[in-house]
């Protein structure tokens, strides 16, 4: 055991070649935990050994061994299905441990195989009925619990939450003979299904195995090309929504599933963005960034620059509500002052490198914006003027009947006095005809 509990700084000095290419669990750095712990520690069950055992997350054990039992005995032999989980993880131990960043607590270290066959076999159950439902749910506490089905989803995706991926493959390889599971029917797919998201030719063609379940949305969620937009000193747009509407730049949701799709038509202005469920992917989003800064030499900064962005376009709840009226901001709330704070919090303590993604974008915008003879800009320039004075004269005379009353009057006494004034200078001058006839 004394060589186990070296094996971290083993790693550290570089003494032990096999690892050096392991991509590590990490914990949440402290600076962006200490913003919203919540958003970070699983709600109702734990998954590795990080958080095992800790708070009220024992609870859910119980429900976890019923998933496994019924994952077995799906299979013809139960006991030995479950022997072969054992012994194939078994052989994997060593390699988990070096997954981990920091030391395993030693009340955890002597149950890691178990907590392994069993995280893994719930997470395949979980991943299974999901894939092939069951006629019915009466027996399950969990699918008939929206609540809790909300709350694995959340736990799922935690960066300290996770086992290895390597441990999913390895029991997808001994359950889909043993279940017939159909080979389109992959580990990834299957994965992907149980967030809410589809199998479509990038993900097919994914060159590297994901490291974790979190690592596969990351993945799912990088641009489909390389678009050439790092190494500047750009960090976002550097007018807001409201201000670039009033320049003339239009917004419009794009229907497109990834989040990083943002794309800008210079030749009518208008920046198209993927929809965002501030309530729903808050959490995801903060352990995406987190799992960008812990491993800031091999990992992209695309979900950071895209928080980023976000950021820089949303600084106050006037441009929540100009988003959300776009279809581009989905939230419960009206006014957006939450939806606001929520996006500013998600880039505080985070630190940016010089790889912004959207660097070529902000710039064209920026060009765009400068642009003083461009027909759809001045266009869309007069369109939002005519619609600011139309709001401020509905505001200004038309928002009570006493000032429609007002206003009616103080319109029909401008029109008499204009009629005055015609029939005055009339007068006059049919009167200074008859003065020079008669002369």
């Amino acid at each position: 055991m004394a060589t186990d509990r070296l094996l971290p700084l083993k790693r550290t000095l570089g003494l032990v070649e096999s690892t050096s290419s392991i991509s590590r669990i990490s914990k949440v750095p402290n600076e962006l935990r200490r913003l919203k712990k919540e958003a970070y520690s699983p709600q109702i069950v734990s998954i590795g050994p990080y958080h095992h055992g800790k708070g009220n997350l024992p609870d859910m054990e119980k429900h976890k061994l019923q998933y496994v039992l019924h994952l077995l005995h799906r299979t013809t032999t139960p006991v030995e299905t479950l022997d072969d989980c054992g012994q194939a993880i078994q052989n994997l131990v060593q390699r988990v441990r070096g997954c981990y960043a920091e030391d395993i607590r030693r009340s955890v270290e002597n149950k890691l195989l178990q907590i392994l066959v069993v995280d893994g076999c719930f997470i395949f159950e979980m991943f299974y009925r999901r894939a092939f439902p069951p006629e019915t749910n009466l027996n399950d506490p969990i699918a008939n619990n929206a609540w809790m089905v909300s709350s694995l989803e959340h736990d799922l995706v935690l960066l300290e939450n996770q086992i290895p991926f390597f441990i999913l493959v390895k029991l997808y390889d001994i359950f889909q003979e043993r279940l017939n599971i159909p080979p389109e029917h992959s580990l990834t797919s299957l994965a992907l299904s149980f967030f809410h998201l589809e199998m479509d030719d990038m993900q097919k063609g994914m060159s590297t195995e994901p490291n974790h379940l979190l690592d596969l949305l990351h993945k799912v969620w990088l641009p489909r090309s390389d678009m050439g937009q790092s190494g500047s000193e750009t960090r976002g747009f550097d007018r807001c929504a409201s201000e670039l509407i009033e320049a003339g730049i239009q917004f419009e949701k794009n229907e497109s599933r990834h989040l990083l799709d943002i794309e800008f038509d210079p030749n009518n202005g208008v920046i198209k963005i993927p929809p965002l469920s501030i309530d729903a992917a808050e959490s995801l989003l903060r352990n995406l960034i987190a799992l960008e800064q812990c491993d800031i030499s091999n990992r992209t900064f695309h979900i950071s620059s895209y928080a980023l962005m976000m950021r820089s376009l949303i600084r106050s709840s006037v441009d929540v509500k100009l988003l959300q009226q776009k279809g581009i901001i989905i939230s419960d709330l009206e006014l957006g002052g939450s939806d606001w704070i929520a996006i500013d919090g998600v880039c505080k303590n985070v630190v940016f490198s010089e790889r912004f993604f959207f660097n070529k974008l902000c710039t064209d915008v920026r060009e765009y914006r400068a642009s003083r003879f461009h027909w759809q800009r001045q266009k869309a320039i007069w369109t939002v003027s005519y619609h600011r004075y139309l709001a401020e004269l509905k505001r200004d005379y038309f928002s009570n009947p006493w000032k429609i009353i007002a206003f009616l009057a103080a319109l029909v006494l401008l029109i008499l006095t204009g009629l005055g004034t015609v029939y005055t200078v009339r007068s006059y001058y049919n009167g200074s005809s008859e003065v020079e006839n008669v002369l």
